[in-house]
C-alpha cells in the first residue's frame, strides 16, 4: 500500500459518483428543511460561517424559543458541529447549504470502497463503492434532508478500514522499515474516523468504535505489537488526531455551555427536555421551563410518548425490530441473507461470527435510546456492508466451484455487481422521476411553503417579523414553522412565536424597523400570512 491509496480510482469513482448522484436528485425537486433537527444543524452552520462556535443571545429570546436550540447562556444548536460543518463548507463552495449534502454522501461512498479494499479485491471495493453511492433510499433520503447518517457511516468505515489494515500488517513478525510510516498513516485515519463519528453521532458512534478497538485488540496483542517500538510511534499521528478532535469539542462545549465538560445536549435536555436520553433514566423537570403550548406538547407528549413505549420490557423489544429493520431496509437483500450465509457458510462463519457479535452488542445499547430514527443505526451500517460481502463472496465462491470453471466466480462477481447496480440504478431514476413530477405522495410540503414565504418577503427591501399563531391541534411534531438563523439582527424574516400580550409587545419593540406580519392556519392546516401591527 501508499499513501495515494486513499485516492485510487476504486475510492474516487464511488465517492464522486455519490456526489453528482446526490446532486442530481436535488435538481428534481429542491431538498428544504423538514425536521426539527434539519433546523438545529442549519443553525450549526450559519453560526459557523459567521465565524462563531455560538451567539450571543437575542433580545426578546422568549418568543423565539424553539426545539433543540439553546438561548442561555448563548445562542446556539444542540446538535454536533459535524453535519454543520459540512453544510457550512458546501455553501462556501458551491453556494447552497444543500451541497454540504452531496459532499457528505460522496465521502460516505469513498470511505465505503477504501474499507472494503482493507480485505476484498479492489473490484469488491469499487462495487460496494457504487452500490452505497447508487442506493435509493439512501440518495432519495439522506442525500436529500439536513439531518442523515451519511457522516457517522463514513467514521465506523475508516476505523473499520483502518484496523483492518493494521491487523493485516502485523501478521507477520516483522514490517519492513520501508513501510513503517504508512502505519501512522493507518492511525491517522482510525483517530480521523473516531472524532468525525464524535462530530455526527456521538453516543452511538462512540459504542460501534468502543467495540470495535475491542474487537481487534486481542489480535493485536496475541501478535505482541506492543513489543515492536515502530507500532508506538505509527499509534502518534492517530493520538494526536483523537486528541485534537477531543480538544475542538471542549472548546465547543465552552463556548455554548459554558463549562468545558457539558456537551450542549446535555445543557439543552437540563433546560428543556423531560424524557430522559437512555430509557433507564428517569424523567425530569426542565431548569428553564416551557412558555408555550408547542413545547408542552413536544417534550410532555411526544417525546414522553416515545420513552414509555420503549422502557417497558415488550417496547423494548418491538423498538429493537424497528431498528433492524432499518438496517434491513437500508441494506436490502444482502443483509437480510448474511445470518442464513454464516451458518452455511463454515470459513465466514468462523472469521466473522466476533463481528456479527459485536453488531448484536452495538444495536442492544443502541436500542436504549426511545427515539427510532434511521440514522440512529448509522454508525453500524459499514460493518453491516462487510459482513454482507463476506457472505456474498462466499457464496459466489461456493457456486462458482460447484461449476468446475476455473473462471466462472469472477464472472458471478461481476454479473452480481451488474445486477445491484441496474436495480439501484432503476431506483434512483424512479425517485428522481416521482420527485420533478410530483406524482402522489410528493406533494408540496408545509416546509416548501415555508421556503415560499421567505422569498416572496425577501423580495422587498424591508425586513420582517412573522408571528406564527398555531390552532388547538396542530401536528407540531413534524411542521415547526418557527426557527431562524445564527444572525438575527440581519436575518430578513425573523420568525417568532404568538404568545401572551406582553411576549408580543416586548420582541416588536425590540425589533421595530421590522414589518410584522401573522402567521394563521386554516381548518386543513394550510399557512395563512397577513400584515399586522400590535
Amino acid at each position: 500500500m501508499n499513501r495515494k491509496t486513499l485516492f485510487h480510482w476504486y475510492v474516487l469513482i464511488p465517492g464522486v459518483t455519490g456526489f453528482l448522484i446526490a446532486m442530481a436528485i436535488s435538481w428534481s425537486r429542491w431538498p428544504s428543511p423538514t425536521m426539527h433537527d434539519d433546523f438545529g444543524n442549519l443553525l450549526v452552520a450559519s453560526t459557523l460561517l459567521e465565524g462563531r462556535l455560538s451567539n450571543p443571545v437575542p433580545e426578546a429570546w422568549e418568543s423565539m424559543e424553539t426545539f433543540h436550540v439553546v438561548f442561555q447562556p448563548s445562542y446556539a444548536s444542540k446538535y454536533p458541529v459535524g453535519l454543520g460543518f459540512m453544510l457550512a463548507v458546501g455553501k462556501l463552495i458551491f453556494g447552497t447549504f444543500a451541497a454540504g449534502l452531496w459532499l457528505c454522501a460522496g465521502l460516505a461512498s469513498a470511505a465505503i470502497a477504501w474499507m472494503i479494499a482493507a480485505h476484498f479485491p479492489r473490484r469488491w471495493a469499487m462495487a460496494s463503492g457504487l452500490a452505497t453511492a447508487t442506493h435509493p433510499f439512501w440518495q432519495n433520503g439522506w442525500s436529500q434532508e439536513f439531518t442523515n447518517g451519511w457522516l457517522a457511516v463514513t467514521g465506523t468505515a475508516l476505523v473499520l478500514g483502518g484496523l483492518l489494515r493494521i491487523r493485516s500488517r502485523f501478521r507477520s513478525p516483522s514490517t519492513p522499515r520501508k513501510e513503517k510510516n504508512y502505519d501512522g498513516y493507518l492511525t491517522a485515519m482510525v483517530g480521523l474516523g473516531c472524532v468525525i463519528t464524535l462530530f455526527s453521532r456521538p453516543f452511538e458512534g462512540g459504542v460501534v468504535c468502543g467495540l470495535l478497538g475491542l474487537y481487534f485488540l486481542p489480535a493485536l496483542i496475541r501478535r505482541q505489537v506492543y513489543l515492536d517500538q515502530r507500532f508506538w510511534k505509527a499509534a502518534l499521528p492517530g493520538a494526536l488526531v483523537l486528541a485534537s478532535g477531543i480538544c475542538i469539542q471542549l472548546v465547543i462545549n465552552r463556548s455554548i455551555t459554558g463549562q468545558v465538560t457539558q456537551l450542549p445536549y446535555q445543557l439543552h435536555e437540563s433546560q428543556y427536555g423531560v424524557a430522559p436520553v437512555l430509557i433507564w433514566q428517569k424523567p425530569h423537570e426542565p431548569t428553564i421551563g416551557h412558555r408555550f403550548a408547542e413545547q408542552v406538547e413536544f417534550h410532555h407528549g411526544w417525546s414522553m410518548t416515545a420513552y414509555n413505549q420503549t422502557a417497558s420490557f415488550f417496547g423494548y423489544f418491538a423498538m429493537l425490530r424497528q431498528r433492524m429493520v432499518f438496517l434491513v431496509h437500508h441494506w436490502g437483500q444482502m443483509l437480510a441473507f448474511a445470518p442464513l450465509g454464516l451458518l452455511l457458510l463454515r470459513s465466514e462463519r468462523r472469521r466473522f461470527i466476533g463481528l456479527i457479535g459485536l453488531l448484536l452488542i452495538a444495536i442492544l445499547v443502541i436500542n436504549c435510546i426511545p427515539w427510532a430514527v434511521p440514522q440512529y443505526v448509522s454508525p453500524l451500517i459499514p460493518i453491516a456492508i462487510f459482513i454482507g460481502c463476506s457472505v456474498s463472496r462466499g457464496f459466489i465462491k461456493q457456486v462458482g466451484s460447484s461449476l468446475s470453471i476455473s473462471n466462472r466466480p469472477i464472472r458471478l462477481e461481476y454479473a452480481a455487481f451488474a445486477s445491484v447496480l441496474l436495480l439501484n440504478s432503476f431506483g434512483v431514476l424512479s425517485i428522481a422521476y416521482a420527485r420533478s413530477s410530483r406524482s402522489e405522495g410528493w406533494e408540496v410540503s408545509w416546509a416548501e411553503k415555508r421556503v415560499e414565504i421567505i422569498r416572496q418577503l425577501e423580495s422587498q427591501p424591508q425586513q420582517d417579523l412573522v408571528f406564527v399563531r398555531y390552532p388547538a391541534k396542530f401536528d407540531i411534531v413534524n411542521s415547526e414553522w418557527v426557527f431562524n438563523d445564527a444572525d438575527i439582527e440581519n436575518t430578513p424574516v425573523l420568525w417568532v412565536r404568538w404568545g401572551t400580550t406582553e411576549l408580543n409587545q416586548r420582541v416588536s419593540s425590540a425589533y421595530p424597523n421590522r414589518r410584522v406580519w401573522l402567521l394563521q392556519f386554516n381548518a386543513e392546516s394550510e399557512p395563512m400570512l397577513s400584515e399586522f401591527g400590535l
